[in-house]
């Protein structure tokens, strides 16, 4: 072999690899480009009323909002029954309520006008522990008997005397 062919065959080596260079480092920049927008880029936003999560029964997770905007978001059991609901009362306080199967409500977390307030329901629906915040900026915790009816009441505030079955302050 020559030293001209040598040489020839030394530049074709040379454009070869020229070439593949210039692939990797324009892949290593659109990798890098790439990479750079998923960490630091823009992500987009969905607008809708509602989101539903399905499975085969029906909604396991529900977002919506009502035509006031307020938000309600509510986890379901297999059938499709609420059993965790979070969102704004109807008064615009926040508000958590925990079902059973058969979405009868066990308790109730939310706001009031005057403070925090908290309710356990028993099996037929009715409220038979409160405790809230009063509009006196007292605390109150109301017991009711089985039909809901109040049986006893204690509350932080000494201007009122809560009574059974009374009607003394704003308990419910």
């Amino acid at each position: 072999m020559t030293v001209e062919e040598r040489l020839e065959l030394l530049e074709r080596s040379l454009k070869r690899w020229r070439w593949i260079s210039c692939g990797l480092i324009a892949a290593a920049i659109v990798l890098g480009s790439g990479l750079a927008w998923s960490i630091w880029g823009t992500r987009g936003s969905i607008k809708t009323r509602s989101l539903y999560v399905t499975n085969d029964k029906g909604y396991a997770i529900e977002l919506t909002t009502s035509a006031e905007g307020d938000g309600l978001i509510s986890v379901n059991d297999h059938s499709s029954f609420p059993r965790v609901m979070f969102g704004n009362s109807q008064k615009g306080f926040g508000k958590l309520e925990l079902y059973t199967g058969h979405s009868q409500r066990l308790v109730m977390i939310g706001g009031t006008g005057s403070g925090g307030q908290m309710a356990v329901f028993n099996n037929t629906g009715h409220r038979v522990v409160d405790m809230q915040a009063k509009k006196t900026n007292s605390g109150a915790i109301i017991v009711s008997d089985f039909d809901g009816n109040i049986v006893q009441g204690i509350e932080g505030d000494s201007r009122t005397v809560m009574q059974p079955n009374g009607n003394r302050g704003a308990w419910r």
